[in-house]
């Protein structure tokens, strides 16, 4: 199984979640500040780390091409062509049918 690739989206989704998750655990180290929690501040650097490191790599990733529905025609039931572009012949119609 292949890796699924992570969209410009979804870094920018990492991104916010980490940052909030970080601010959330400096909220929690300066409420605690008293009392010095190594375990708090190792969450907190590790948090910030990751944030960074998604808010980065939600820069360096390229948008998304968005495909452009009128590049192709649509296929109904498995049958390339929409429209018969052909001249119509002699007895190719249903109107030809009843001239006779």
């Amino acid at each position: 199984m292949g890796k699924k690739k992570i969209t410009r989206k979804g870094y920018r989704a990492l991104a916010v979640v980490w940052t909030l998750a970080a601010a959330s655990i400096a909220v929690a180290f300066v409420r605690r500040l008293a009392e010095f929690n190594l375990f708090l501040l190792l969450m907190l650097a590790l948090s910030v780390l990751a944030a960074s490191g998604f808010w980065k790599t939600y820069r360096n990733t390229p948008e998304e091409a968005v495909p452009d529905p009128f590049d192709a025609p649509p296929r109904f039931a498995d049958n390339p062509v929409l429209f018969d572009d052909d001249p119509p012949q002699h007895k190719d119609s249903e109107e030809n049918d009843n001239e006779r």
